[in-house]
């Protein structure tokens, strides 16, 4: 009995020795599988390859360890499997990855049509599209013109004028209340024929540089005006042109008189001319400060100019930069202008300017204008005209009042939400120098005649820096020598008069030698 006891915890023993290392074996086969593609990538390169027949195995060893869970599986072949297992998964091999196969040829004619959307650096969206179709022979339609073309459509919205007060006021919410008579106005108004003429001068400049899409109007400034209305106060009849826009920046213009030395940033900047429609004849003689340059390029010019053998290109080139710096030396010599830097003026678009017997609303330079933006309200003139096609610009002294990081390569204010007043017919007689003073003074008065500022509101008051350049620039005065008063010379015959005594001289106190530590 003894005997067959000892057997039975014998087996007993063997059974769980066989069971803990079933488990073992299982534990060790789900790591595996677990672990396979980790170790399939590692030992083989970075590649999962694909499994042989002979690899089930791993698949097949999970259903006989749960087997030998149940004591009815051998451990040993368990190990065999695990070894095994372990073997051929190291062993994977990695098959390569297949080479693309390259697209075939075609075999015949195959129509294509393809659209393609763009946008240009200048905002312009551009729809292309590509279409094929058979043709003839190349000797036969390479002499047809019709079978290689571009075929350019563009299609605008013009924008419609704003007429409304609630227009008007969506873009500067302050103006009904700035300006209370503007609804009256407003109603009996109408869209000024600049309006739609500047939409025509602008759908023009398109057609006419359709094939140069780098000279095409950009978005930015086809849509640079809102509204132009035509107004006129019921009681006063007063008339004013509204214009809505952006602001662009002018740095023109110079004056020797008022201004020897110009700011080389501006002077240099691109596009700058010393000129200004608005002029007046030069009152001193203090030269234009960009009349020397000007006279060194025309000598220059000449002196080129006379070389023998030059091709006609450089000849034509040269006597039409001749012609252009006479006429330029002989107005900076005559005459002084506006300075962008220090005059408040607006520009109109030179296809507004000069049409006053045409349209009793046509500006003129001169005529005086008001600034609105925001809140504020800023007297100006009308002082230069830029192109035909593009509305909304101002000189940079106004630039920099509404935005003070503007500069001559940076405007003021992109969005349409700029109020432009110009007065037509209120120009004075006669050209003369800016007087700030009197320019607040006159614009007072006409927004008077339009039913004048609301209450909160006030007309800015410009400060004159050339007058404060002076000041800051002048030497002090020297102090008046004082010179002693002289007794006068006693007629002959009569006696001089006594002399004033002579002042006491005050008694000097006796210095203190000792001085307190």
């Amino acid at each position: 009995m003894s005997s067959e006891s000892a057997a039975g915890k014998s087996k007993k023993k063997t059974q769980s020795r066989s069971l803990t290392g079933g488990r073992i074996a299982l534990f060790l086969v789900l790591l595996t599988i677990v672990m396979l593609p980790g170790m399939v990538y590692f030992f083989g390169g970075g590649e999962v390859g694909k499994m042989t027949p002979e690899d089930s195995l791993v698949v097949e060893t999970v259903s006989e360890v749960e087997k030998e869970q149940e004591g009815t599986a051998d451990p040993v072949v368990v190990e065999k499997i695990v070894e095994r297992v372990v073997e051929k998964i190291i062993k994977v091999p990695v098959e390569p990855k297949p080479e693309p196969k390259p697209e075939p040829m075609p075999s015949k004619f195959v129509a294509y049509k393809t659209i393609d959307t763009a946008k240009l650096y200048n905002g312009l969206q551009i729809r292309s599209e590509l279409e094929t179709v058979e043709g003839g022979s190349a000797t036969a339609e390479r002499e047809d013109p019709s079978s290689y073309v571009i075929e350019l459509a563009v299609k605008i919205k013009v924008p419609k004028a704003n007429q409304s007060l609630q227009d008007l006021a969506g873009l500067n919410e302050h103006l009904p209340k700035m300006l209370p008579d503007l609804g009256a106005m407003v109603e009996s108004g109408k869209v000024s024929p600049f309006y739609y003429n500047l939409y025509e001068l602008k759908k023009k400049r398109v057609q006419r540089y359709i094939t140069r899409l780098d000279r095409v109007l950009s978005r930015h400034h086809f849509f640079d005006c809102e509204t132009m209305l035509e107004l006129q106060h019921p009681t006063s009849q007063q008339k004013v042109l509204l214009m809505q826009g952006e602001m662009d920046v002018v740095s023109d213009g110079s004056d020797g008189d008022r201004w020897p030395k110009l700011d080389e940033y501006i002077s240099m900047s691109t596009n700058y001319q010393p000129f200004t429609s608005y002029g007046w004849p030069k009152k001193t003689k203090t030269a234009n400060p960009l009349l020397a340059g000007r006279v060194a390029k025309l000598k220059k010019y000449e002196a080129e100019f006379k070389i023998k053998g030059l091709s006609i290109e450089k000849n034509r080139f040269l006597k039409s930069n001749i012609d252009l710096l006479k006429r330029e030396i002989a107005d900076l010599k005559g005459r002084s202008f506006l300075i962008a830097e220090a005059d408040p003026f607006i520009v109109m678009p030179l296809s507004m300017v000069g049409k006053t017997k045409e349209n009793a609303f046509g500006p003129s330079f001169g005529d005086y204008a008001v600034v609105i933006y925001q809140d504020k309200v800023y007297p100006a003139i009308v002082g230069d005209a830029g192109p035909a096609f593009q509305m909304g610009e101002a000189s940079l002294r106004i630039a920099k009042q509404l935005n003070p990081k503007s500069n001559p390569y940076s405007r003021p204010v992109s969005d349409l939400k700029v109020t432009y007043l110009v007065f037509p017919g209120s120009k004075e007689e006669k050209k003369d120098a800016p007087d700030l003073v009197k320019w607040h003074q006159k614009c007072l008065e006409l927004l008077g005649g339009i039913g004048g500022l609301g209450e909160g509101y006030q007309l800015h008051q410009w400060e004159d820096l050339i007058a404060k350049k002076r000041a800051v620039a002048a030497p002090p005065a020297p102090k008046p020598a004082v010179v002693p008063p002289v007794s006068p010379v006693p007629a002959e015959g009569k006696s001089k008069p006594e002399a004033a005594p002579a002042p006491a001289a005050k008694e000097k106190k006796p210095v203190d030698q000792k001085r307190k530590p």
